[in-house]
């Protein structure tokens, strides 16, 4: 009886409560009444999981919640069996490809700010002395380079032909065609290789940078990268080189019986690409990059979004739940240095409602290739209830 006379006073308290709601206007009503979608982190693993599954040799991913890791996961094979077996595995280091890019950005963010430039400062003064500045070099910007927008003629593939330091001396000497036009090129990053020494040269706690040749921009490169970027993170001896002591993850293609292909060390073609790191180690970047001032101020930050600095433009993500800021990676067949280097897709993303996801295959994605942003996109927009 108690039981029955407490519900039926709460129903009368919880209609006069409705009823003072419905004085205070419609906005009241709604809010209580709503019927707006719940998102579904189950759902989207589940999702993600599903058309993932049978379709790689290997995956893995992991995912954060308003910055904080909220699960991981992997399947198939970092290493088949023809290759002395390991399974992937969401801790375990890979090359990331192009989503090197995100990470190459936010330093030269972190730099620009440090020596009161802007995007818009030219990038002719930190380019080596004895370099060679073809057409149009001496006008393009820090935003020229890292929005693609340089008109370098150069090529996304023979990587130690395109990218390495007398590759990209050469083609600043030749300089650009056409450079208001976007054309995504490895280059434009690889060449931070070069600048990102010269700029942290003279600046407090920068150590002795004299001479910037091939070994020492590298060398600087990464230095700089780990102690200003993974350093704060607790991301330790990240490198553009599978970590040594352990065998590294191959990549395949999806013909049966196929060896796999170690990418091996990108050293001295890094900048657009070629960090090895792992879908944890990528949440934990996402994270910092987005909640706090760790590593990116508030400013940067908008910076990056306002103009698609380290985020593609050109593949964009537009969802049904507004827009999905990313960037991909991904290494074809005809790889580095040509022939079969096996496959790499990646994909790291910040959703609108403080989600955030890096996930990566080591082989391509089914026998037509799906396209990792279309299969993220529908995992996403489908795990709302």
């Amino acid at each position: 009886m108690k039981l029955r006379k407490t519900n039926k006073f709460v129903y009368i308290l919880a209609f006069i409560f409705a009823g003072f709601l419905s004085s205070c206007g419609e906005e009241g009503i709604n809010n209580i009444q709503s019927n707006d979608p719940v998102f579904s982190m189950d759902k989207f693993e589940k999702n993600l999981r599903a058309s993932l599954d049978g379709s790689t040799v290997g995956y893995v991913y992991a995912i954060n919640l308003s910055g904080q890791l909220n699960r991981s996961g992997d399947s198939g094979f970092a290493r088949t069996s023809l290759d002395g077996q390991i399974l992937q595995s969401a801790s375990k280091r890979m090359n990331i490809a192009s989503i090197t890019k995100t990470i190459t950005a936010v330093a030269v963010l972190q730099l620009l700010e440090r020596r009161n430039l802007t995007i818009d400062s030219l990038i002719a003064p930190w380019l080596p002395p004895d370099w060679s500045l073809g057409t149009g070099v001496s006008s393009l910007t820090f935003k020229s380079l890292l929005t693609h927008r340089t008109g370098f003629n150069t090529a996304n593939s023979n990587f130690n032909a395109t990218l390495s330091f007398n590759a990209l001396r050469d083609s600043v000497a030749t300089g650009c065609i056409n450079p208001q036009s976007h054309l995504y090129m490895n280059m434009n990053y690889a060449l931070f290789r070069v600048i990102i020494p010269a700029l942290w040269k003279g600046l407090p706690g920068a150590p002795g940078i004299s001479e910037i040749n091939a070994s020492s921009a590298t060398f600087f490169y990464r230095l700089y990268i780990q102690q200003e970027i993974f350093d704060k993170l607790g991301v330790l001896n990240a490198d553009c080189v599978s970590p040594s002591g352990e065998q590294p993850t191959l990549f395949y293609t999806n013909a049966a019986n196929t060896p796999g292909v170690d990418y091996g060390d990108w050293t001295l073609i890094c900048g657009g690409g070629g960090y090895y790191l792992s879908a944890i180690d990528l949440a934990n970047f996402l994270a910092n990059i987005r909640y706090n001032n760790n590593i990116l101020s508030a400013v940067n930050r908008d910076i990056m979004r306002n103009n698609y600095i380290g985020w593609s433009e050109l593949g964009t993500l537009n969802g049904e739940h507004g827009e999905y800021f990313n960037h991909g990676g991904s290494i074809n067949s005809t790889g580095p240095a040509g022939g079969n280097q096996g496959n790499m897709r990646g994909l790291i993303v910040q959703f609108p409602n403080n989600v955030d996801l890096a996930v990566m295959t080591n082989s391509e994605i089914g026998a037509a290739d799906l396209s990792i942003r279309t299969i993220v996109l529908n995992a996403y927009d489908n795990a709302w209830e």
